[in-house]
């Protein structure tokens, strides 16, 4: 093996153990917080009065809801969490309120419980209120940002690539990561440091009772999975009915960064070579099946890698977004033909010889490269824009926080250099994606957050599904959940896509009946897909 590529590898690896070394767990005095007082019960109100949105009065009802900012400190700082209650249609048969999440961490959960139907069975909707709320930090809910304006934000992240190659490509990454975090410790305000998924599982707590539920009924998606994981432990006899769907590993995620974004990007890496076996065996119904597909896919990934292709309408197709457009069109089974078309379009395009090539990449920053760069380079210069920030970044407040990662900021291009080796589509990506954690201004360390233990015995059994072919939280992810969690079950779908709720008629079946009976499938149960990946041509 090269040396360069051992003692590279080593550094890497040591940094891993210093993290894992230094996960530690907060007592259980820490983590088992418990108010003092019955919390308030929430004051329902139309919508358009609560939060400025006329949704149909008949139908649901907001509230601001106040929790403590920091658990810990025992003072008496309150924010206010927003909530939307979208009432049981047939109140008569109404079994109780049911909390969703669709996820993020950073997604606002209004949507998911107003529009409940797309993800739960008209029987569930109908007997369960469905509570959606915006977690702190997220939407409505006090949303923190980094960024003073639109043009603040595009003017930082204006020569950074997700995927970066080039020497020039990786400096001017990291030196946009690291204005980043400058930009989030001084605009992002005093709730960054109590962006944790623990503390969203106790306004959880307090949010059930104040609806008057003694028990949670809870459906978690995504990162909702890890909100459901850390609640389950830290209030087992609490819970009712949990849906947990597109698990998280809970114990890996909060014990090592880097190496849960190594196993996403491999698990990404075997949904890729799934589809293109699909896409083999399904002939003439997959637009890229001609000839050795794997083959003609390599040709791609590589082509990019030096520079972009120029579509005849003079869009641009780099490695960056190409590598996003796999992510997407991965996520949803319903749109693997498009990804198929999309390829194959691409592919003859690069056949022909015509396509752009690179001129250069985006602008140098120099060799003193990012670490150069003092604070008050960022913090004092002068934004003209006018625009207000359009997006919210309690995502990665959240992932900083939950996920540890080493002030390490160097090691990340040489574990991008190593993953790639294992994952050579996503471990590129995924590498860099760590990078804003090494130097965030609010160490993990120092987090009031939730490790473990994952194993308390919870009142009742929690129901988990996961897809086979999951490219954001691949299926081994749900596996290690049902290991860890003392009282699950897990269901296995056999499909591509991200979640199964909503699109899978026999998950959909086996939560309702969870939901509404309280029955369980038997061990092992595995459901098919509702259709093929590549259906028949004319069928």
């Amino acid at each position: 093996m090269n040396r360069r590529l051992l003692g590279a590898r080593g550094i890497a690896f040591a940094l891993v153990a210093v993290t894992l070394l230094a996960t530690n767990p907060l007592p259980q005095a820490a983590w088992a917080w418990q108010s003092t007082a019955e919390p308030n019960p929430v004051a329902w109100a139309p919508c358009l009065q609560v939060i400025g949105i006329p949704l149909d009065p008949a139908v649901a009802d907001c509230a601001m809801y106040q929790v403590p900012r920091d658990y810990m400190s025992g003072r008496q700082d309150l924010i206010s969490i927003a909530m939307l209650r979208r009432r049981a249609t047939d109140p008569a048969r109404r079994i109780g309120s049911l909390f969703v999440n669709p996820g993020g961490p950073g997604t606002s959960g209004l949507h998911m419980a107003y529009r409940a139907e797309r993800i739960l069975a008209p029987d569930v909707v109908a007997r369960y209120d469905i509570i959606g709320f915006d977690p702190r930090g997220v939407g409505l809910s006090g949303a923190v940002k980094c960024f003073e304006s639109q043009e603040q934000y595009e003017q930082t992240f204006a020569s950074r690539l997700v995927v970066p190659v080039t020497k020039a490509e990786v400096t001017a990454a990291m030196r946009a990561y690291r204005d980043y975090a400058l930009l989030c410790a001084g605009n992002a305000g005093p709730l960054l440091p109590h962006l944790t998924t623990l503390n969203v599982a106790r306004d959880l707590d307090l949010m059930r009772s104040s609806v008057g539920e003694e028990h949670l009924n809870f459906v978690g998606l995504s990162y909702g999975t890890m909100i459901g994981a850390t609640y389950a432990n830290l209030y087992p006899e609490r819970v009712r009915a949990m849906v947990l769907d597109g698990n998280v590993d809970p114990q890996l995620r909060t014990h090592n960064g880097l190496e849960y974004d190594r196993q996403r990007a491999a698990g990404l890496e075997l949904v890729l070579n799934a589809f293109l076996d699909y896409c083999t065996a399904a002939g003439s119904s997959c637009a890229f099946s001609e000839g050795d597909v794997r083959a003609k896919f390599v040709l791609l990934r590589e082509r990019l890698r030096q520079g972009p292709v120029v579509l005849p309408d003079g869009t641009q197709v780099t490695l960056s977004n190409f590598t996003g457009r796999l992510v997407d069109g991965l996520s949803v089974a319903a749109q693997l033909p498009e990804l198929a078309r999309s390829l194959a379009d691409l592919y003859e395009l690069v056949q022909q010889g015509t396509e752009g090539r690179r001129e250069s990449g985006p602008t140098d920053v120099g060799s003193a490269g990012w670490f150069a760069i003092p604070a008050a380079d960022v913090a004092g210069r002068e934004t003209t824009g006018e625009t207000p920030y359009r997006f919210g970044d309690s995502g990665q407040g959240f992932n900083c926080l939950d996920k540890p990662y080493p002030p390490a900021p160097t090691v990340l291009p040489v574990l991008a250099r190593l993953w790639e080796h294992e994952s050579p589509t996503f471990g590129r990506m995924h590498a860099f994606e760590g990078v804003p954690c090494t130097v965030w201004p609010v160490h993990w360390w120092n987090a009031d957050r939730f490790s473990g233990p994952w194993n308390r015995n919870t009142a009742e059994t929690v129901l988990l599904l996961g897809n086979r072919y999951d490219a954001i939280t691949r299926y081994d992810f749900a596996r290690s959940m049902a290991s860890h969690l003392a009282n699950a079950t897990l269901v296995t779908v056999d499909s591509f896509g991200h979640t199964a709720l909503g699109l899978n008629e026999c998950a959909d079946e086996i939560s309702t009946r969870y939901l509404l009976h309280g029955e369980l499938p038997s061990p092992g149960m595995t459901c098919s897909a509702n259709s093929p990946a590549f259906p028949t041509v004319g069928a």
